[in-house]
């Protein structure tokens, strides 16, 4: 048969309480004993009895078991200390523990797990607050949603401007284009005129010395 885990707490009966420290006492006087015998180990066991009464063990004596004590505690520095508010750390300790399983449990339960023990009032409960939830999630969603609808909006204005500077700056280069074309052909003519008027210059030079 398997054993419970047993909880350790304080015997409030004085005669139940003294007589479990005699025992324990001689068990672990035994167990300390029997360490030094069978593995040569040396110990250094005190005990202080409720009423101040003191009981010690040593192997081989104290004095030598508290002076290699003090020796390897100088070389490893001092020896670490409790906080004096060890007991408020541990209900600390005990309330995290306590809210992170309520926590657990609240999780589980808005997703709709483990709900067999919930009462009638505690299912309205959940629903509440499931339906506020889901509230605050589409309010958040649609506001999300009209700002990125506002941004993809900017974006289309400032793209559209963008191709309008950049058709303005085509139409201009056409232009400009079209106006070289003009001033070419007009050199050209003009060119063209000047060589005939020379020609015919010539022409009337040559006829003149001719006739001469």
């Amino acid at each position: 048969m398997v054993r419970g885990k047993v909880h350790l707490k304080k015997i409030e009966n004085p005669v139940h309480r003294r007589v479990t420290f005699s025992k324990r006492k001689a068990g672990l006087l035994k167990k300390a004993t029997e360490l030094s015998v069978l593995c040569e180990a040396e110990i250094g066991l005190i005990i202080f009895s409720p009423t101040g009464k003191l009981f010690e063990y040593a192997n081989p004596s104290m004095n030598r078991v508290m002076g290699k004590y003090e020796k390897n505690c100088s070389s490893i520095g001092d020896v670490i200390e409790l906080p004096d508010n060890i007991e408020t750390l541990h209900l600390e300790l005990e309330n995290l523990q306590k809210r992170t399983t309520h926590l657990e449990k609240t999780y589980k339960h808005m997703i709709g797990e483990d709900l067999g023990l919930l009462t009638f009032k505690d299912l309205q409960r959940l629903e509440k607050r499931i339906s506020l939830g889901t509230r605050k999630i589409h309010s958040r969603k649609k506001k999300m949603s009209l700002e990125h609808a506002r941004s993809i909006k900017m974006k289309a204005k400032s793209l559209t401007l963008e191709n309008g500077n950049l058709f303005k700056m085509v139409e201009e280069g056409r232009c400009r284009a079209c106006h070289l074309n003009i001033d070419i052909m007009e050199g050209v003519d003009n060119n063209w005129e000047t060589d005939a008027a020379t020609q015919q210059i010539l022409h009337q030079t040559n006829l003149n010395l001719t006739l001469s």
